[in-house]
């Protein structure tokens, strides 16, 4: 018993669809790696829904543009802690890279102009007070 004659260029056609097969349920099953990020690149954050104070909340690690990405007002640590955690950095900047303000307990974000950035690293969640 003989096999038929392949056309030429059928296996080709075969092996290319059984690659696009595989991506598609590949890629409905979840399985595919999200995009990295820039390892130094800062993080933008869009700050969260107001807290349970009515305040806005702003993630512990991001860049903020004071009076877009944060509203004016003071913010503090959630939890109000005594001191500012191990390895928990911010700081407040001209837009610059001069810095205003940077690392104590609150952070002033005000509507002063020269108040440009709030950068903030390895911190918990900051929590709108005023």
């Amino acid at each position: 018993m003989s096999l038929p004659a392949a056309r030429p260029g059928a296996f080709s056609a075969l092996l290319a669809s059984a690659a696009i097969a595989s991506s598609l349920l590949l890629t409905a099953c979840g399985t595919t790696a999200p995009p990295a990020a820039a390892p130094d690149a800062p993080v933008d954050a869009p700050a969260e829904a107001p807290a349970a104070g009515g305040g806005t909340v702003l993630p512990g690690d991001g860049s903020y543009v004071i009076g877009v990405d944060a509203p004016y007002g003071g913010y503090r640590l959630v939890g109000d802690p005594d001191a500012l955690p191990a390895g928990c950095e911010w700081s407040i900047d001209d837009g610059e890279g001069s810095v205003v303000d940077s690392n104590g307990l609150y952070a002033f974000l005000t509507d002063v102009p020269e108040y440009v950035n709030f950068v903030t690293s390895g911190c918990p969640d900051w929590e709108q007070f005023e």
